[in-house]
């Protein structure tokens, strides 16, 4: 993990506190790299052409939900 060193104005520190200010850019950094993950996804299914991907989700649901009616058994 990197450290950097940001210039804040003061009266915007004053404003928000640091600790406002630090949550601030670390909901920022997360989003982005969900983003830059998101866009990265993307890609890789489009260059995947010839996969049927709405096959491949209704597989995927399925699996789940059978998952979720044994554990559901299981538990009673």
């Amino acid at each position: 993990m990197a450290t950097i060193q940001l210039h804040v104005q003061d009266d915007f520190i004053q404003q928000l506190g640091v600790g406002a200010v630090r949550q601030l850019l670390e909901e920022e950094l997360t989003y982005q790299r969900f983003r830059l993950t998101e866009n990265r996804i993307q890609s890789a299914m489009h260059e995947a052409q010839d996969v049927n991907w709405e096959e491949e989700f209704e597989n995927a649901r399925q699996k789940a939900y059978e998952e979720y009616l044994q554990k559901r058994q299981a538990a009673l």
